[in-house]
């Protein structure tokens, strides 16, 4: 496990259940007491999509003991739930049916809340801290129960119940590098040959404009560095992790004992640092490979004592049969909702609902361009017509219930008429032959009065099926799979 040739990931994802908390820690930027609970029939909608796209596990983040509020309190009620660890315990049972490793993110639980939650197939993330802080402007001054003794103490709960559990090391928040590295040590001969125990992750503070530390500078890079050393030596047969985002900064790391990217949540961001872009597999594998390292993908689970709970059998065989195939496949096709024209979370994207927009094998949207994608004063920019065309011929091929994953091999585009700034035009494509991988299309551009504004020609290879049940043919190898994705 320990290759610098090699490092793991998990295709993650998270849904914030409520982010009311009854803390309020120096390091966290998710608290907001106003927030409602998620109800169950959201959670499963969210969940459902997901897993369509191909998450392997769910983190259910909250906030610690949020039912001591009164909006909490009785949203509970409302969804017919006595307290909010049986709410908890369906939210891990939704996530199974939807085949995915529930990955529970709230705090620290005690003895009778964990009885709630055994046979659910959950991981429970526990973070621990280095040192008390506890004093005026110190991370903890406002928090109860984070402390290096109750760390202790919520690993001992979570083994007691045999809930497979995942451990953090909370760095940078004021600790002493000493207290930081002794904790580590004293950790690692505490639990670090516990079977629960699935990996293990540096949770580095990095300062967020809502967080009470935001004025504290996160760690350097040998800072870093001591702590990747000192956890690979607390527990050497273990992932050992850092979030994506430190990792884009140093992929050095690699070289002292950082074998793992831990859960990264592609199909949703963080919910604790939704400002840093989420690289995906692509962006780490490039980043990889100029260090001569490979990037794989890893299941959720890691040890037999976690793997064989019978309520998960069914789930994690279609979690690894996904893992399988998509480790297999040449190139990684994803859909993280952050495509430029239909990516609801992408910020700058045009946010056409294609995938809405689909009848059997026909794909027909309007939209109206804004100045801002012109090209000559008052023309639409050929660049942004060209785009639409490929994304409507995609669709189409693709079909109402998305089963294909295709890219584009080639188009061809003639520009009839300009297209104006500021007036509604229509897109329309369908799907104008099949020879057997390899996919054609045809598209126009039409204006208000019918006018034909542009018209294409497309070439698109299939590369699997959504469901990852095909393997690549003979002519759909890796030199042929070429130019765009479609989401």
């Amino acid at each position: 496990m320990n290759n610098s040739a090699s490092v793991s990931y998990i295709l993650s994802s998270e849904v914030l259940l409520t982010g009311t908390c009854n803390q309020k820690c120096g390091h966290c930027s998710v608290v907001n007491n106003d927030s409602p609970l998620l109800s169950l029939k959201d959670l499963n909608q969210k969940l459902k999509k997901l897993s369509d796209n191909g998450a392997s596990e769910v983190a259910l983040i909250s906030g610690e003991f949020p039912q001591d509020y009164p909006h909490i309190q009785i949203a509970l009620s409302e969804y017919g739930f006595t307290s909010f660890y049986d709410y908890l315990r369906e939210a891990c049972l939704v996530a199974l049916s939807n085949n995915m490793i529930p990955v529970l993110r709230v705090g620290y639980l005690d003895s009778s809340m964990l009885s709630t939650l055994e046979n659910t197939g959950a991981v429970i993330k526990i973070d621990v801290v280095s040192s008390n802080q506890t004093g005026s402007g110190e991370c903890f001054e406002c928090a109860r129960r984070r402390t290096p003794r109750a760390g202790r103490k919520a690993i001992e709960t979570v083994h007691e119940h045999r809930i497979p559990y995942s451990l953090g090391f909370i760095t940078g928040i004021g600790e002493s590098e000493s207290e930081r590295l002794e904790t580590i040590e004293q950790l690692g001969l505490f639990c670090g040959a516990d079977p629960y125990l699935q990996d293990v992750r540096i949770a580095f503070f990095q300062p967020e404009p809502n967080c009470l530390l935001k004025h504290r500078p996160p760690l350097g890079f040998e800072s870093v560095k001591r702590t990747v050393i000192a956890l690979r030596k607390a527990f050497p047969v273990h992932h050992i992790s850092i979030p994506p985002f430190l990792f884009n900064r140093y992929p050095e790391l690699i070289e002292h004992g950082l074998n793992d990217l831990g859960s990264v949540p592609i199909f949703t961001g963080a919910t604790a640092h939704s400002d840093f872009f989420m690289p995906s597999y692509e962006n780490m594998k490039s980043r990889l490979s100029k260090i001569n390292s490979h990037l794989y993908e890893r299941s959720p689970l890691t040890t037999p004592a976690a793997i064989n709970r019978p309520e998960i059998a069914e789930t994690l065989a279609v979690v690894n049969q996904k893992i399988e195939k998509r480790n297999r496949a040449p190139i990684s096709l994803i859909d993280n909702d952050y495509c430029f024209v239909c990516g609801l979370r992408n910020p700058i994207s045009l946010k056409i609902p294609t995938k809405t927009s689909i009848n059997g094998n026909t794909c027909t949207f309007s939209w109206t361009p804004g100045p801002h994608f012109q090209s000559y004063a008052g023309v639409l920019h050929g660049g942004i017509l060209s785009t639409l065309l490929d994304e409507a011929m995609g669709y189409a091929i693709m079909g109402e219930n998305l089963c294909r994953l295709i890219v584009t091999a080639e188009m061809k585009v003639k520009f009839l008429r300009p297209a104006p700034i500021g007036i509604p035009i229509t897109v329309a494509a369908t799907v104008s032959g099949q020879k057997r991988n390899h996919i054609f299309a045809r598209g126009s551009v039409i204006s208000q009065d019918g006018t034909v504004l542009a018209e294409a020609e497309g070439h698109f290879v299939e590369l699997i099926n959504k469901d990852l049940s095909t393997a690549p043919t003979e002519n759909n190898t890796k030199e042929n799979i070429v130019g765009c994705s479609h989401c």
